[in-house]
């Protein structure tokens, strides 16, 4: 949806600027039309939020408005492919918690594109104050991190739990910050962040980004491509008597697998 209404605008405005003028200045109204198309787009997004707002957090129209803004964003801003592997270990519905490496700040868009089920973020605090994005992630039931008040994030891990327990995954990255780069294996992650899963007796699926980890300095002019391999699913009956540092290792030592 994000991708047709940014073109639509495009050739509206540059093919209504151009009749005002002449068609010798057609490459400068494309140019002009450019960040207009995306305002429109935004504009767009912005008119739904009401709907979005009372929809349910896992109704697929929500899922679809997500999936096609993250489209337009790695495809058309980022320049970045992403593929998947190991889609078959994705269960279909039940309380899952999806643990995964953090690699860039653009591990969140290429996740929702591809992933073919209703999946919510762990943002940081600062994100919430943002206003627009604030409303609009709330409408989704993120599950906010503070690193400064670990008592705010216990009372959001509630509401966290709860939104596992309805069926709606939630994506975390236990490693807390942006990783090596340009090291693909993981060297630690914080036990804390898996007692959502132990909480919400949820099942676990473990997912290995691995790819153009500099994307930043590539984009948009370079195409970058990640992959994002779905490990075998870790069964909540598996881990139900670990504590969080024994899961932690096990994801881990999966992440770090050369074969999972």
């Amino acid at each position: 949806m994000a991708t047709l209404i940014f073109f639509i605008s495009l050739v509206f405005y540059t093919v209504y600027f151009t009749s005002l003028t002449n068609y010798y200045f057609i490459i400068l109204w494309l140019l002009v039309s450019l960040p207009l198309s995306f305002l429109t787009m935004l504009f767009f997004y912005l008119l739904n939020f009401p709907l979005v707002a009372i929809l349910p957090s896992k109704h697929p129209y929500k899922s679809y408005m997500m999936r096609s803004m993250a489209y337009f964003l790695n495809h058309f801003i980022l320049n970045l492919k992403v593929t998947i592997d190991g889609i078959e270990n994705l269960p279909k519905d039940g309380p899952l918690v999806i643990y995964a490496n953090h690699k860039s700040y653009t591990d969140a868009f290429a996740i929702l594109e591809v992933l073919p089920r209703a999946i919510t973020l762990t943002p940081k605090k600062s994100v919430m104050k943002l206003p627009l994005i604030s409303w609009w992630l709330k409408a989704y039931n993120v599950f906010p991190i503070n690193r400064n008040n670990p008592r705010e994030t216990v009372i959001e891990l509630d509401k966290a739990v709860e939104t596992v327990k309805s069926g709606h995954a939630i994506l975390v990255f236990p490693e807390g910050n942006i990783g090596n780069r340009l090291d693909p294996n993981v060297k630690s992650m914080k036990p804390g962040a898996f007692k959502l899963a132990l909480k919400a007796a949820a099942n676990i699926l473990v997912v290995r980004y691995d790819g153009n980890d500099l994307l930043r300095k590539r984009a948009p002019f370079k195409r970058s491509r990640r992959k994002l391999t779905l490990m075998k699913l870790i069964h909540f009956d598996e881990i139900k008597d670990f504590t969080t540092h024994q899961i932690a290792e096990l994801v881990m030592s999966r992440i770090n697998a050369k074969h999972a």
